[in-house]
C-alpha cells in the first residue's frame, strides 16, 4: 500500500462495450481474465482494464477450479461477479499516470438500485480517532489514518484552521476536488460536510481540505446507493453520480451544520472564529433553507446554453460577465471562427470547456465521447503541415500531426457522427504566425459547409499511401465543427493580418471587478445536457425579414469614414452579412441584460475597429474627437441605435496609442 495507490471501481464489462471481444477468457497460462469497465468519475483512459484471478485479495472470493472446462470456469466467474463491483487499487505516478502492473481487487455487492451503467465519485470518508473498525484497518494494513480528532466538533475545527485531516487510501486529489467529504459517526450515522473549494496533500502525505462555508447534513437516506465498505477501505466512499447531485442540492439548501437536529452555519470567510450556534449547544436549533436555481433543461433553447454555462463557470468557482457569455455563444452561431483576447489569466480557455459542457460536448462520463480538442500552439509552426501532417514517402504512410487535429476531424465526419457538435480550440493561436499554419482554414470557412474540403495531400497518393483508408486525401470539415482561438498580446506574439480579422469575432474578455462582482449563484444540480447538430441549428437564424437598414446605413457611414483615411481601411459586404447574422441570433429573452443596441457596439468593436490600426498621419483626424470629421460624430448620430460605450472607448485607447507612439494597434 502506498499514498500514491488510487482506488477505482468498476463492473464487469459487456462484449458490446468491448467490441466484440471476449470479457473473461483463459489465457496462455491457464489462468482466468477479464475486463473491467471503470465507473469512476471523471473518467480517464483506459476505461477497459484487465485483471487476473489472482489479483484478487481475498482467494476465497471466487472459487476456480483449474480441472473444469474452460466453459465451466468462465461461467462460474461470471455467475460469481454478476451482482458485483470491482474495487481495485492501481499505482499514480508522479505524472499522475496510472501504473497497471500494481492491482489489487476486492469484489463489492451492487447495491439493488444501482444499474450497470451507474458510474460514481469517490469521496473521502473521516471518522474519530477511536473508531473501532479504523484501528482494525490500520494494524491489519499495517497504514497510519493519523486522525488527531475525536468527534465531528473538532474536525469542524481541523477544517476551519485548514489542520492536515489525515491521510486516506486510495484518493487521489490532483485528479478530482468534490464538494464535500463524509464524517461518520462511532453510531454507523453518515453525514456529508460542505462546502469544499480545494483538497491537497502536504509533504508528509496529510489531507488539507479547504472549505469557503461548512456545512453539514444527515445522509442515511442514501444508504441504498451508496458503496461503502470499513473493512476495505474505511476512507473512501463511492457515490452514485445522482446521489452526488442530491447530496450537493441538500448541503446548498441547508446552510447549517447538524448535531442530533441541531443547526450550526460556519462562515469561513466572514467570520472564522465564532459558530453562529455552538455546536455542542443544546439550544433548540434553527434550519435556514435557501431557494436553489433549477434550469429548466426541458426546452432547448439560448437561454438554457447561457444560463448552463454560468453554472458550470461557478462550479469551477469561475466568476464571468453573463453578457460575455451571451455574446460568445451568438458569436460562435453566426461563424465558424471565434478568437478570444485578454489578460493572460482572464479564463479564455477556461470558458471554452464551460461552453463545451453546456453543450455536453465535453462529457466526464466517457472520454471516447469527448467532443473537445484543445491544441496548443507551438511558436515553431510556419506551415499547415505542423498542424495537418505530411506524406512519408519512404515508408509510403500519411504522417498525422501529433496535435491529434486531423483524427479529430476525420472523426467528426463519420456518418454517426455528422449530428454531433465538435469544438477546436487552438490555444496561445498567435505564438505563431496564423496565416502560415492556418492558410488552407482561412479560404474554406467560408465557403458553404458542403463545399469545405481540406486537403491533406496530392490525389495522386490516393490508394497508394498504407493508410490511405484511414486518411483520404482530402476531408470534409462540416458545419458540425467550431473553431476557437485563444490569443494574448504581447511581445512574444504576433499580430493578425486583416485575412484573419475579416473571418473572426475577436471577443475580448475583461477582468471581472472581483471587489464586489463575485457572487455566488446557488444553481441546483444540473445534468449532462446533450445538444445534437439538429438542436444547435433549431436555435440558429440563417436568415429574417427583419429591416436592417439603419444599421446598414450605420455601417455605411463608418465605411466611408475609414475609406477616406485610407483605401484599406472599411467595411466590406462579409462583415455586414456576419453583423446581421449577430443581430438576428441575439437572445430574445434579453437575458444577462444583453439588449439589441449592445449587439450593435459589440459588433463594430470586434468585426470593424480590430482591423483599424496605423499611422498618426492616416488615422489621427478620424480617431480626434476634436476634428471636424471623426467617428465620434458618426457614433453619435446613431445614438438611437446604441450608445456605443464599448466602441467609444477602444476608439479613446486607440487614440492614446497615437499620442503615444505615432502608431496604433
Amino acid at each position: 500500500m502506498d499514498i500514491q495507490d488510487r482506488q477505482y471501481i468498476g463492473i464487469l464489462a459487456s462484449v458490446d462495450e468491448t467490441d466484440g471481444r471476449d470479457t473473461v477468457f483463459i489465457n496462455k497460462g491457464s489462468y482466468i481474465q477479464y475486463r473491467v469497465k471503470s465507473l469512476l468519475l471523471p473518467q480517464e483512459s483506459p476505461n477497459f482494464l484487465s485483471g487476473f484471478i489472482s489479483s484478487f485479495e481475498d482467494d476465497s472470493e471466487i472459487n476456480d477450479d483449474e480441472y473444469s472446462s474452460e466453459e465451466e470456469r468462465i461461467n462460474n466467474f461470471e455467475e460469481a461477479v454478476k451482482d458485483k463491483l470491482f474495487i481495485y487499487s492501481y499505482r499514480v505516478n508522479e505524472e499522475g499516470h496510472v501504473n497497471l502492473g500494481n492491482r489489487k481487487t476486492s469484489l463489492a455487492k451492487r447495491p439493488e438500485k444501482i444499474t450497470r451503467d451507474t458510474y460514481f465519485y469517490a469521496v473521502p470518508v473521516f471518522c474519530s480517532k477511536n473508531n473501532d473498525t479504523s484501528r482494525e484497518w490500520e494494524l491489519e494494513r499495517k497504514w497510519s489514518l493519523f486522525r488527531e480528532y475525536e468527534n465531528k466538533e473538532e474536525f469542524i475545527e481541523f477544517l476551519k484552521n485548514k489542520k492536515p485531516v489525515g491521510s486516506t487510501y486510495g484518493y487521489y486529489p490532483d485528479a478530482f476536488t468534490p464538494s464535500f467529504v463524509i464524517w461518520l459517526d462511532d453510531d454507523g450515522t453518515m453525514y456529508a460536510i460542505g462546502h469544499v473549494i480545494d483538497n491537497r496533500h502536504n509533504m508528509q502525505g496529510g489531507l488539507i481540505i479547504e472549505c469557503d462555508k461548512i456545512s453539514i447534513v444527515n445522509i442515511d437516506e442514501f444508504d441504498e446507493f451508496w458503496v461503502y465498505q470499513a473493512s476495505l477501505n474505511p476512507t473512501l466512499m463511492f457515490i452514485p453520480e445522482e446521489i452526488y447531485a442530491k447530496v450537493e442540492d441538500k448541503l446548498l439548501k441547508t446552510s447549517s451544520v447538524e448535531k442530533t437536529g441541531e443547526s450550526v452555519e460556519i462562515d469561513l470567510q466572514n467570520n472564522p472564529d465564532k459558530m453562529r450556534e455552538d455546536v455542542s449547544a443544546n439550544a433548540e436549533s434553527t434550519k435556514q433553507e435557501e431557494e436553489l436555481i433549477e434550469i429548466d433543461a426541458s426546452e432547448k433553447t439560448d437561454d438554457l446554453i447561457i444560463k448552463s454555462m454560468d453554472y458550470h463557470s461557478q462550479k469551477r468557482n469561475l466568476f464571468y460577465n453573463m453578457k460575455d457569455f451571451v455574446n460568445i455563444h451568438t458569436a460562435l452561431k453566426c461563424s465558424s471562427l471565434v478568437i478570444l483576447s485578454g489578460l493572460s489569466g482572464t479564463g479564455k480557455s477556461a470558458i471554452v470547456d464551460i461552453y463545451a459542457r453546456a453543450l455536453g460536448i465535453n462529457n466526464t462520463g466517457n472520454p471516447d465521447e469527448n467532443r473537445l480538442l484543445f491544441i496548443p500552439m507551438r511558436p515553431s509552426w510556419n506551415d499547415d503541415s505542423d498542424l495537418l501532417g505530411y506524406v512519408d514517402l519512404v515508408h509510403m504512410v500519411y504522417r498525422a500531426s501529433d496535435s491529434g487535429f486531423v483524427d479529430f476531424l476525420v472523426r467528426a465526419q463519420k456518418e454517426e457522427n455528422k449530428n454531433k457538435l465538435f469544438i477546436v480550440c487552438f490555444d496561445e493561436m498567435n505564438l505563431a504566425r496564423v496565416e502560415h499554419y492556418f492558410s488552407q482554414f482561412l479560404s474554406l470557412l467560408e465557403r458553404p459547409a458542403n463545399q469545405r474540403e481540406l486537403q491533406l495531400y496530392d490525389k495522386q497518393y490516393s490508394g497508394r499511401l498504407y493508410n490511405s483508408a484511414e486518411y483520404p486525401n482530402r476531408i470534409k470539415i462540416g458545419d458540425n465543427v467550431k473553431f476557437i482561438g485563444t490569443v494574448n498580446i504581447d511581445e512574444s506574439t504576433y499580430h493578425f493580418s486583416d485575412k484573419v480579422l475579416d473571418r473572426a469575432n475577436v471577443i475580448q474578455l475583461d477582468v471581472l471587478n472581483y471587489a464586489n462582482m463575485w457572487t455566488k449563484t446557488k444553481y441546483a444540480s444540473l445534468g449532462n445536457v446533450n445538444w445534437t447538430m439538429d438542436d444547435y441549428n433549431s436555435i440558429t437564424v440563417t436568415n429574417s425579414d427583419e429591416d436592417m437598414q439603419l444599421v446598414h446605413q450605420l455601417l455605411w457611414d463608418i465605411h466611408t469614414l475609414l475609406h477616406s483615411a485610407n483605401s484599406k481601411y472599411g467595411v466590406g459586404p462579409r462583415i455586414v452579412k456576419s453583423i446581421e447574422m449577430y443581430l438576428w441570433n441575439l437572445p430574445k429573452s434579453g437575458i444577462g441584460d444583453f439588449a439589441y443596441s449592445d449587439g450593435i457596439d459589440l459588433q463594430i468593436a470586434q468585426r470593424v475597429l480590430t482591423k483599424v490600426r496605423g499611422p498618426e498621419n492616416q488615422l489621427g483626424e478620424i480617431l480626434d474627437e476634436k476634428s471636424e470629421n471623426n467617428i465620434y460624430l458618426i457614433f453619435d448620430k446613431y445614438y438611437d441605435l446604441s450608445k456605443f460605450s464599448i466602441c467609444r472607448d477602444i476608439v479613446q485607447q486607440k487614440q492614446k496609442e497615437l499620442e503615444s507612439y505615432g502608431y496604433c494597434i
